[in-house]
């Protein structure tokens, strides 16, 4: 029997960058949990690139990271002129194209913004510096909520004394395996004094059907 806390949840925040494969799956199972239970998602951009600018963890994909931030920017002037429901739209086309297509670069940025159905003009802000502070200042705030030890996928559930990392999904459960998850998820942070479920991971991303 699910938990009334489960499915009375109503709207949760999303932080994510469009690089992270782990990110990507479990923001997919999230979209499908939102369908079935009527969730509004806040989409909020965290920057993997400015979160790991001193990790050397993270040198083998920095490439990768430099070449995208210019969508970054992008989603957040995405957010500031068309809403939050257009920064689902694009992060769905750019994370298709990235991880479904191989554009690990986002050389087709254009397309994903046409494919989001916004206009074209939005391609000029993949070089305007002056949404770098905002970009900072939300990954600052989810980086705060679970402090270093974590970053994303990042689900803030309103009213859970406990913020956690995850789930991070290979493969993410579909149906009602989806739902089942999503109760014991949410059960989990009503507990103030859990912080570590894990184990090793021994699988690459099995990131599931590609998104129409």
């Amino acid at each position: 029997m699910r938990s009334a806390l489960a499915t009375d949840v109503s709207s949760v925040r999303f932080f994510f960058d469009p690089v992270c494969p782990w990110t990507w799956i479990t923001s997919r199972w999230l979209v499908e949990v939102a369908e079935q239970r009527s969730i509004a998602v806040s989409w909020e951009i965290f920057s993997l690139r400015y979160r790991n600018r001193d990790n050397p963890g993270y040198d083998w994909v920095r490439d990768e990271m430099n070449a995208q931030y210019p969508g970054l920017r992008v989603l957040q002037a995405t957010r500031h002129r068309f809403g939050n429901d257009a920064v689902a739209r694009l992060y769905t086309t750019m994370g298709t194209l990235i991880h479904h297509d191989r554009d690990d670069n986002l050389t087709r940025l254009d397309e994903a913004v046409a494919a989001a159905g916004l206009p074209p003009e939005l391609m000029d802000e993949t070089t305007r510096e002056e949404w770098d502070d905002s970009i900072v200042a939300s990954t600052d705030e989810g980086w705060a909520m679970l402090g270093d030890d974590a970053g994303i996928p990042l689900i803030v559930i309103p009213d859970n004394p406990t913020v956690l990392f995850g789930p991070v999904l290979s493969p993410a459960p579909t149906g009602a395996d989806a739902l089942d998850l999503w109760d014991a998820f949410v059960t989990l942070g009503r507990f103030g004094g859990v912080y570590e479920i894990k184990r090793t991971r021994n699988v690459r991303p099995i990131l599931g059907p590609r998104p129409a």
